[in-house]
């Protein structure tokens, strides 16, 4: 089975750090538990990450944006080669432009 490197750019680390940092001022123990468990779900991207549907925001573009969907919160991302390129962290509730 193909294994794809992980690689976050740095829009999606800024969408996690900011984020973390909202929910940390309510409850720094969800923050952590919620950090935790997005980056999990990203990382097993590396295995079958053709499995996630294209993301609305790729209607318009149409460069092959795929989105994960982590509870509340969608991974927006790009296979190129094998390398999955993570774009943004965004909450399910956010406007769907890219």
């Amino acid at each position: 089975m193909k294994r794809c490197r992980i690689e976050l750019k740095p829009t999606a680390e800024n969408d996690l750090t900011r984020r973390f940092r909202q929910i940390a001022e309510e409850s720094p123990q969800n923050a952590v538990s919620w950090y935790l468990r997005t980056i999990e779900a990203i990382e097993k991207l590396d295995v079958l990450a053709e499995r996630c549907p294209l993301a609305p925001e790729d209607a318009d573009i149409r460069m092959g944006i795929r989105h994960l969907i982590v509870g509340d919160y969608r991974a927006l991302y790009l296979l190129r080669g094998d390398t999955v390129e993570v774009l943004h962290v965004r909450h399910g509730s956010m406007d769907r432009k890219f």
